[in-house]
């Protein structure tokens, strides 16, 4: 399979853009700040991992508003591109806080490969990778089930809402563009009342479990769905919490056995514990010392 990679960043830091941001604002939850800071720079040690652990992709996409760029990103380089928000998101739902409206349109990238595997910033890969983690005989491997079943539903505020298993989703997946797009047809009021959103919100349609449901259901024959069982073996989730001596016990044991892929999601609240945020970048930088060839150099 020939694949590109797609990933959402943002730059919540930048004052221009947190002023655009603040200024739409109307909840505390909507100005979180593990939603936008980019303590640890975790996408550049993302790129590096993936350049040294699964390097058979042809290019990478890096969505963001307009005019955020990676300070280090060598956007020179042919293998990556950097895509802004007005260049696949109509203007009418500009701009756009909401992961969930962003992650909407992904098919709507210019140059997309049909099948392309999906990104967050804090998603690493921390030992060699082959496609079969993601696309095995002929079938898209779907993770976020138990035991391989369809995903359920519940009625919530008139709305129904896929019932995900959370913290097993945040991992890189497999899409297929022309099923993602596909997928937001299924339910057009909803995708279009989340699309006016401009932060997340409860009543949000959440893409990536769209996107695992429409699979099992609509096109079970190409999916594989994968049982939790297996999945532990190969991946991590972790929360950075302000913890110090949790974050030392899991970080000495991803030193010695470190899984396929792995999140580590920012959970540091508002102040984090500066022991904290230097364990983390002392790991990342141990783990990934070599800068990739997406960087610029000194």
């Amino acid at each position: 399979m020939n694949f590109d990679v797609v990933y959402t960043w943002v730059n919540g830091s930048d004052q221009e853009y947190a002023k655009i941001r603040d200024a739409y604002a109307s909840k505390k939850k909507d100005t979180n700040p593990e939603r936008y800071r980019d303590t640890f720079q975790m996408i550049r040690y993302s790129l590096r991992s993936l350049e040294k652990y699964f390097n058979r992709f042809n290019k990478i996409y890096i969505l963001t508003a307009r005019p955020q760029v990676p300070e280090w990103l060598d956007v020179s380089n042919e293998r990556i591109e950097l895509v802004h928000h007005d260049q696949v998101i109509p203007d009418k739902y500009l701009p756009t806080f909401n992961s969930n409206v962003i992650e909407s349109f992904l098919h709507n990238i210019p140059g997309l490969s049909e099948n392309f595997l999906y990104m967050n910033d804090d998603f690493l890969f921390g030992a060699p990778v082959s496609l079969q983690s993601f696309y095995k005989d002929h079938k898209y491997r779907v993770y976020n089930t138990f035991f391989g079943e369809n995903l359920k539903w519940r009625i919530h505020d008139g709305y129904r809402d896929i019932v995900g298993l959370g913290i097993i989703e945040h991992q890189p997946i497999m899409i297929n563009k022309k099923y993602w797009k596909e997928a937001f047809s299924v339910f057009p009021d909803k995708t279009e009342n989340t699309r006016q959103h401009k932060f997340r919100n409860d009543r949000d349609l959440f893409p990536l479990k769209l996107y695992r449901y429409h699979m099992l259901k609509h096109h079970r024959n190409e999916s594989d769905p994968v049982w939790i069982t297996e999945l532990i073996k190969i991946f991590r989730f972790h929360k950075l919490t302000n913890n110090f001596s949790k974050q030392q016990s899991f970080f000495d044991k991803m030193k010695r056995n470190s899984p396929e892929f792995y999140c580590l999601n920012d959970d540091l609240r508002g102040n984090p514990n500066p022991r904290v945020v230097e364990l983390v970048k002392e790991f990342l930088e141990q783990k990934y010392p070599a800068p990739s060839s997406f960087e610029l150099t000194d």
